[in-house]
């Protein structure tokens, strides 16, 4: 499980990365719960719209590559794959 969740948020961090101008406020974290894999993507706030996109195709897309690669990888985990956007700047999503 912690191999699965380094790949995905390695996976998500340098894809996200790609995308907006800020690279180095990139900030991915994965957490896995018995149901679910949820991914938590932190940027700058102006690049918060790239990461999306429009009408969420992008997000969509890192989405749909990161079910394929834990089907993939894992096929017998059925837990959920889902991302947030973290955009509230008062969480404490920090890493230390």
């Amino acid at each position: 499980m912690q191999k699965m969740s380094e790949e995905l948020r390695e996976y998500v961090e340098t894809t996200t990365k790609k995308l907006v101008d800020n690279a180095k406020e990139v900030e991915v974290k994965v957490v896995i719960s018995t149901k679910s894999v949820i991914i938590q993507i932190r940027t700058a706030k102006s690049d918060c719209g790239k990461v999306i996109g429009k009408r969420g195709r992008t997000v969509e897309a890192i989405k749909i590559i990161i079910l394929a690669i834990k089907n993939t990888h894992y096929p017998d985990d059925t837990r959920r794959v889902s991302i947030e956007i973290v955009e509230d700047e008062t969480s404490d999503f920090r890493y230390n």
